[in-house]
């Protein structure tokens, strides 16, 4: 369902440019995905009108979608890019390329936009309570709890040979060794989290 007043971005394809190689995964195209949701794209424009960058608030529903290591900084470099071609097909211009986020984010950086013609210079405060609740908020989901307790070693590194293992018991064959082992993770977490029941991860 499109939401009142939201531009209708189905239609809009990404120019990936130097992120080619990520953009054509699953892991690339569900990214995309998400940020054009309408929803998404309503946050951007609320923190665009708060002077905040526009993909601060996609923070939460990035971690809890797609895991931390959605944090890996080409990850979040491609994120980036994605956001300015949404924000400048709905009419925004960027403002500040560099603003930095003061808040706990998984963006220590990242661009503010306007609309043409704006002239802002004001900046706002964070507490302590902010961000703390953003912990609270970014909690890991059942999915990625049952997942990472399956293939991450008790020092918390991330076992590939487990990964792909589990990825063989849901009938997922597909390798991706061309990533690097975030990027891996993520990609087989997306295919996974089709793939496995909900009853499989409920209670983790």
């Amino acid at each position: 369902m499109q939401l009142r007043g939201v531009p209708d971005l189905k239609g809009l394809e990404y120019q990936p440019q130097n992120f080619r190689d990520l953009y054509e995964t699953e892991l690339g195209q569900e990214i995309w995905s998400f940020m054009k949701r309408p929803e998404n794209v309503v946050r951007m424009e609320t923190a665009t009108f708060l002077e905040r960058a526009a993909v601060e608030p996609l923070a939460p529903g990035l971690l809890t979608e797609f895991g931390p290591d959605v944090g890996e900084d080409r990850i979040k470099q491609m994120i980036g890019h994605m956001a300015r071609q949404i924000m400048e097909a709905i009419g925004y211009e960027i403002e500040r390329p560099g603003l930095r986020i003061t808040r706990e984010s998984l963006f220590s950086s990242a661009a503010r936009y306007r609309k043409p013609g704006e002239d802002r210079d004001r900046s706002m405060k964070i507490t302590r309570e902010q961000r703390e609740a953003w912990k609270e908020k970014t909690a890991s989901s059942p999915f990625n709890r049952w997942l990472d307790r399956k293939v991450k070693q008790p020092g918390g590194s991330l076992d590939l040979d487990q990964l792909y293992a589990v990825a063989r018991q849901y009938g997922i064959e597909k390798r991706y060794d061309h990533l690097n082992p975030g990027q891996q993770r993520m990609t087989i977490g997306i295919m996974l989290r089709k793939a496995v029941p909900e009853a499989d991860y409920a209670d983790a």
